[in-house]
């Protein structure tokens, strides 16, 4: 019996490691939430590193908020999102009313997330962002 004891404590020891890396969950729309400093960008796989001006932070509502580091400011962004299994949408209301929807494809792994801009020519195609607690 306390052969069995030690065993099972032994398996419960070796398999609790604090440093495993932190794995998104499966499900895209769980996986976005929280938030997000952007810590790279560029167009795959010549990325470049940047420093982050703040966070994003992505809410269960679809409302996405943003914090500025330097002036300490957080508000709700005029911006929305959405996600499904294939793309993650940014839709951006102007003051004038004008509606733009931006689409990415979009990678979880590790702690991070790659967007990559579809429908768009822009300078930088790629951003990754960092999750933060």
């Amino acid at each position: 019996m306390k052969k069995l004891i030690l065993a099972v404590i032994f398996i419960i020891f070796v398999s609790c490691n604090k440093n495993e890396p932190y794995t998104p969950p499966f499900d895209p729309k769980k996986a976005i939430l929280g938030k997000w400093e952007l810590i790279q960008i560029g167009n795959w796989p010549n990325m470049y590193e940047c420093t982050p001006w703040g966070y994003t932070e992505y809410l269960k509502d679809s409302i996405i908020s943003i914090h500025e580091y330097e002036t300490g400011e957080y508000y709700i962004s005029n911006m929305k999102y959405w996600i499904d299994d294939s793309l993650f949408h940014e839709k951006y209301i102007r003051e004038d009313g004008h509606v733009f929807i931006q689409n990415y494809s979009y990678e979880f792994y590790e702690d991070k997330m790659r967007l990559n801009m579809l429908d768009a020519l822009p300078i930088f195609e790629t951003l990754i962002y960092q999750r933060i607690k």
